[in-house]
């Protein structure tokens, strides 16, 4: 065989592998962009599951209060077919909750996939072998499959903020504390003292706000919420004053008990205190629903605390309080 031969063959021999490796790629399942509004869930339920009792359960999980808002609204928006309408315009929404019967099962299941069809996305599976033991698992799981959905959609929003953020808020959070974070693009105003930073808005309805501060830690408890109330008002007192000498900024209060929820669990690998609740202006007319993580910087000795709040009194605030919760997520030390 002359050297021309050998060419062409090994030549031919490429083309064929390129062309397999090719279809072998394009056989393979295309991850594309998720898609779905802000706070969106498709529920997708067996018809006779949501024509028992268990859609009552299932209507608490999903369209229960939000936690910290002065009224209701809805946890999620919902979006519910039933099962056998699982068709491939649904398969790439962001976050999906699948609630099945399957006989064939000895136990519940509950199962959790991350970026199966779409990225970002979260599936979440709850199966059971008769009504019963459905019911049973979603009494018993139901904070946590709330959770799951919350923390995977927080993430999201985080992911999009890192791309698009405050450049002011970021730099001079930078310069203050040694801290970064990606506040909402909306923050456009900035407040600075002693380890402390306010970034906000500053308008008069949607008003985003983002505050950091840190304070010494001196090894005892911090998260007890008599704690987290003492400390956190006297900060605000100290730095986010109202227009007279009287005014300043605090937890809300009925009958001396702060209006909040607090929580301790892990967070992008530390022990966070999550805390939901209200502020108002002292002696002002002035509030809205605030969030804060607390965790303890042990190699440095202090406790950090981020907290968002919001100003919006004529609009639903769950968008906006989410926004700004994703956004203490991206909180960093640099």
């Amino acid at each position: 065989m002359n050297w021309l031969a050998r060419i062409i063959i090994i030549g031919f021999m490429a083309v064929l592998l390129l062309a397999s490796c090719s279809s072998s790629a394009s056989d393979k399942p295309r991850i594309v962009a998720s898609k779905g509004l802000p706070s969106e869930l498709l529920l997708v339920v067996d018809k006779v599951v949501w024509q028992s009792d268990v859609a009552d359960t299932l209507q608490a999980i999903t369209q229960g209060d939000v936690p910290g808002l002065m009224q209701h609204e809805d946890y999620f928006r919902v979006t519910r077919i039933f099962s056998p309408y699982y068709v491939q315009k649904y398969t790439t929404m962001h976050s999906q909750l699948f609630i099945t019967l399957d006989e064939n099962l000895q136990k519940p299941l509950l199962g959790v996939s991350y970026d199966v069809v779409a990225r970002p996305q979260i599936q979440v599976t709850v199966s059971a072998p008769n009504l019963d033991e459905l019911r049973r698992i979603l009494s018993t799981r139901a904070a946590q499959i709330r959770q799951l959905i919350s923390d995977a959609q927080l993430d999201m929003r985080a992911a999009q903020l890192r791309k698009r953020y405050s450049q002011l808020a970021a730099q001079d959070l930078k310069t203050v504390m040694g801290y970064t974070i990606c506040a909402p693009e909306d923050i456009r105003a900035t407040k600075r003292g002693t380890r402390f930073l306010w970034a906000g808005s500053n308008l008069n309805e949607k008003d985003l706000n983002v505050v950091v501060y840190t304070y010494p830690w001196d090894g005892s408890e911090v998260r007890t919420p008599e704690c987290f109330v003492s400390r956190r008002d006297s900060v605000m007192k100290a730095n986010i004053p109202g227009r007279e000498s009287d005014q300043w900024m605090q937890t809300t209060c009925i009958d001396g008990h702060p209006i909040l929820t607090s929580v301790l669990r892990p967070m992008n690998g530390r022990l966070t205190q999550e805390v939901h609740g209200l502020w108002e202006m002292r002696n002002g007319a002035l509030g809205g629903p605030f969030v804060s993580l607390v965790r303890i910087d042990s190699a440095a000795s202090e406790v950090v605390v981020a907290e968002g709040f919001v100003y919006s009194p004529s609009t639903d605030k769950r968008e906006l309080i989410r926004t700004v919760e994703a956004s203490l997520r991206t909180l960093r030390k640099v």
